[in-house]
């Protein structure tokens, strides 16, 4: 932390209108059904150490302070909830929170703009799971979140990190043929999909935004986010 808090000083004096991205993955741990809950609840807390310090909430004498924090970026995949003690929850257990009250928790927790900035899943659910995250994204960014994108990561396949087994996870496969790589179909219709949703959700939040300030705001609606330009 306390090179991460000198490095963003750094930055910020060689370029000072520079935004420092701040990012960690976004995890939920669920109890054993019938187990006290209090030690997975800690462990999930335990996910905004590195935040907390960069914001000055926790080690304050390592010179952090909220404005270190301009955007928090979050990792999230498949395997981002689980039992504490055991393997992944699926995300229809009753355990299991949406991704976008997820999202919103980090937002509410720090009060900066958001965005996903790693996300994915191997083999032929890749599609399927873009289009999960999407869903939740959009959700989220209407209940007012400012979430301002999605990285998808990695966009080509690769070596395992532990194992060097071939990971099937990306937009494009590792090995090319004709002297190019292969594209994954699926995801990449998918992703032209998600493009399009989010491109036209933000159209029509534009327009409202105008007639807001044509009309003055109204009541109960936040104003929305944009995407990274």
């Amino acid at each position: 932390a306390r090179a991460a808090i000198s490095a963003t000083h750094a930055v910020r004096e060689a370029a000072p209108g520079a935004r420092v991205l701040a990012i960690d993955p976004v995890i939920h741990v669920a109890p054993r059904p019938g187990r006290d809950p209090g030690p997975a609840a800690a462990y999930t807390e335990a996910q905004f150490q590195a935040w907390d310090m960069l914001a000055g909430r926790l080690e304050p004498g390592l010179g952090g302070g909220p404005g270190l924090l301009d955007v928090v970026g979050v990792n999230y995949y498949w395997d981002n909830q689980w039992e504490l003690g055991g393997g992944p929850i699926s995300p229809f257990d009753p355990r299991a929170r949406p991704l976008r009250d997820l999202l919103a928790g980090v937002h509410a927790r720090y009060g900066r703009p958001i965005f996903l900035a790693e996300t994915s899943i191997e083999g032929e659910r890749r599609a399927d799971w873009l289009r999960h995250v999407g869903a939740e994204v959009r959700g989220a960014i209407r209940a007012g979140v400012p979430v301002e994108g999605i990285c998808l990561y990695p966009v080509l396949s690769h070596p395992g990190w532990d194992d060097e087994r071939y990971c099937p996870n990306g937009l494009l496969e590792m090995e090319a043929r004709d002297g190019r790589r292969v594209e994954h179909a699926p995801l990449a219709a998918e992703l032209r999909r998600q493009q399009h949703l989010l491109a036209a959700m933000l159209g029509e939040q534009a327009g409202e935004d105008r007639a807001e300030e044509a009309d003055g705001p109204q009541p109960g609606r936040p104003r929305q986010p944009r995407v990274f330009d």
